[in-house]
Parts: structure tokens; sequence; C-alpha cells
């Protein structure tokens, strides 16, 4: 075999990669062995990749990876989970040395904000389909939030067949859709279902959502997944926030959708006839459709529930966590559960279903947090459950408590940035 060994470095990782090459088609020739050649050959294969990409990346010490991050929802433009994970996502690559995440503004329901502009000075907004060539022209790679406005994504494939899509499942529509009981709201999910078609790479948020992704037949699609949770920074390591642990208060935070039964609080506390039991319940979403359920909830308890409308004003929020000495994690289905991270940062003792991306959240630390067994078929069933984990809990002693909530916030660490931002940086140098 004659080689033709090149005076630089990637020519010789190429050389080196030739004479493996060699060799283990002549091991391949005499033993015959598919499985040792095929183990063989992906492990050489790997360790070449990763040292020619280590190798393109200091030899182009200027140049830095420019990840398009596509989404049509960035504070203050908030239509859920996906507007913090996007906040977390640019923080989280800021001042990295090999990549650069550029966030792309999709305005084809709300114009941007004047203060993103100076928030996120590189920006980039969509108006409409001729300004994505020009927007994805110097993009090596894109990272999808979307899952409405289908028609853009298969516009963008269309204009850079080449271009690499990572759509990021930040819930299953389909799932929603059938746990909401049906809505106007989740009942275009077949747009979500083709966008993952069209995409190169799925993330999946947590492994509960891997399964009903594949549960649906989703991993027929030509498209490769992986799981990478969501980041979350704790912003208490070294500050002992003043919780009341006497206090038997309890609430319910985040949006008011049949899945998350958020009202389950207030009717265990009526169950178990504690009159003396203040509920406070934040996130009901009185929006153009107004919302007639809670409006009767709002009156039949008004001597015990205080409902505060969903905001994304902080001052509000702060509010609320003084206000309740425990925090409730409901509902019967949950791809992962910001709330969880932000009560567990914040040492308050919480209530969670044992389901889905809460159950891997405290995997580790299950045995100090407080969960109740969820009954998705039987309504009435569920709320039992919930009642008596509630009533458990309220027997345990301040001390206890307070004791059980430092120790569960361990279970944030392989949520922190730094353990996400290399498993997202292995997935793009995978790609690129």
């Amino acid at each position: 075999m004659i080689l033709n060994i090149t005076m630089n470095i990637y020519g010789l990782l190429n050389n080196i990669y030739k004479i493996f090459q060699f060799i283990i088609n002549n091991i391949r020739y005499y033993i015959n062995t598919e499985t040792i050649y095929s183990i063989f050959n992906k492990h050489i294969i790997n360790v070449y990749t990763k040292k020619h990409n280590e190798f393109i990346l200091k030899k182009n010490k200027n140049y830095k990876i420019k990840v398009g991050l596509l989404t049509n929802e960035i504070p203050p433009i908030v239509y859920g989970g996906v507007a913090t994970w996007i906040v977390n996502f640019i923080k989280m690559f800021k001042n990295d040395e090999h990549i650069e995440v550029i966030p792309i503004f999709l305005a084809h329901q709300d114009e941007l904000p004047k203060e993103c502009l100076k928030q996120y000075p590189n920006i980039r907004v969509i108006e409409n389909k001729d300004d994505m060539l020009e927007i994805f022209k110097d993009i090596d790679i894109c990272i999808n939030n979307l899952w409405v406005a289908l028609d853009y994504i298969s516009h963008l494939k269309y204009i850079y067949p080449k271009l690499n899509i990572i759509t990021v499942c930040h819930s299953l529509i389909r799932m929603e859709n059938i746990t909401n009981l049906g809505s106007c709201y989740t009942n275009n999910f077949n747009q979500q279902e083709i966008t993952f078609k069209e995409s190169d790479y799925v993330v999946l948020i947590s492994n509960a959502e891997e399964k009903y992704y594949n549960l649906f037949g989703y991993n027929l699609f030509d498209t490769k997944t992986c799981v990478i949770y969501n980041s979350y920074e704790p912003k208490y390591d070294d500050i002992m926030l003043n919780i009341n642990y006497d206090s038997d208060d309890i609430g319910y935070i985040g949006r008011h959708v049949p899945r998350k039964r958020p009202e389950l609080p207030i009717k265990a506390v009526t169950l178990l006839n504690r009159i003396d039991i203040n509920v406070v319940n934040m996130g009901v979403d009185y929006d153009k459709y107004d919302n007639e359920y809670w409006r009767i909830l709002e009156k039949k308890y008004e001597n015990q529930l205080n409902i505060i409308p969903f905001t994304s004003d902080k001052k509000i929020k702060e509010k609320y966590w003084e206000t309740v000495g425990i925090n409730c994690i409901t509902g019967i289905y949950e791809p992962f559960g910001y709330t969880i991270c932000e009560a567990l940062d914040r040492r308050i003792p919480i209530i969670v279903s044992d389901i889905d991306g809460p159950k891997e959240i405290i995997d580790e630390v299950k045995d100090k947090v407080y969960t109740y067994k969820v009954d998705t078929e039987n309504y009435d069933n569920d709320i039992i459950n919930f009642a008596t984990t509630l009533k458990d809990m309220w027997s345990i002693s301040p001390e206890e408590r307070k004791k059980r909530a430092i120790y569960a916030r361990k279970c944030l660490d392989k949520l922190r940035p730094e353990v996400i931002k290399d498993e997202w940086k292995e997935l793009i140098y995978s790609i690129i």
C-alpha cells in the first residue's frame, strides 16, 4: 500500500486512518468476524472524527460555528416553558470560544419587542419567507424550537437542503392534545409530526418523552434522536432564603390546562376538611376565551383559594414563593418541569407527581421528596392519592421538612449549564 503522507496534521490523521483501515480490512479477511470488524471500525472512526473536529477548531481559532436558534417566543413574548429554555440556551453559550448562538425570531404572530434588540444585539428577525435566504446564509446549523408555522421549516429545507436542523421537542403536542381532552391550541399536532420528519435530529428533554415519541411511531422517521435535559442554573447555592417551614399553606404555580390538574391542591384540602389552610393558585390564563372553569372554582372556594392570573412579572412571582410553605407539582403528563427546579433551588418542600420528567429530575433524591401516585384514568382517585401524600407531609416536623428540602436540592447538579452545555457541544460537533 502506497501512503501519500502529507506534512500537516490533518494529512497525518487521514493517513493514520488509512493504515488502520488497511489493518482491520485484513483482520476481517482472515478472521471473517463481522462483529469484531464493526466494533473496531466504529471506534476508530469516532476517534478520528473527534480528533479531526478538534484540529479544525484549533486551526480556525477566529471562526465560530454559527448556530441559528429559531423560535417564535422570547421574553417578554412567552407562551410557555420554551421561552425559559431559549433564554437559558443563549446564556449557556455566551462568550463560548467555538460556538456563537444567533437568536432568529419568527415574527409571524408577534412583533419583536424593541427591548430584545438591546438584550440580544445579534438577533435576527424573519418577517416573511423572503427574509430566510439572507438570514440563514451563514448559519452552520439550525436549532428549531417551533411547533407552529410548518411552512417556514419546509421552506428552510427547500432553500438550504444541506443545512442540518435540530428540532427540540419541548412537549409532544399529540400528548398534550390527548391529556388536555382536546384543545384549540393543540389540535394542530400534525404540524409537529411533519416537523420531526423534516428534521435531521430531534432532541427530547427527558427519557420519558423519548418513550412517548417512540410509542407514537415517530422513531420510524429517518430522523435521529437523543435526550438532553433542559438546563437549570441554581440561583441560591450560597443563599439561604427565609422559608417558613412551619407553614402548611400550599400552592400551585404554572399553566392552567387540564393535563396539569392545577385544582388538585384545593380539592385535596377540601377533601381533608382543612378549612384553616390557604391555597394559592398562580397561572390562570384569562385570555380571549376567558376561563369559565376557574371562574366557578374562584367563587366556590373564595374563602380559601387565592387565584393569581398568569404573569411574567418577577415581583408577583416572588410574592407567591414567600406566601406558600409547600409547592405542588401536579399533572398527568409533564415532559420536564422548570417549576420543580425553582422550588428545589429555593429549598421549598414540594409534592411531586411520580411521572415523566418530574420523576426523572428527583430520581436520586426521591426518598427525601414527597411524591403522590398519579392516576391518569380516575380523576377522583387522583385527588385521594394527592390528599394522602399531603396529609403525610403535614405530619412531618418543620425541622425535618427543612432537612429534606436542603438534601433534595442535590438533584439539580445534573441540570447545571456546564453539564448540559457539554452534551449540546458533543451533539453539534458530531453533526458538523
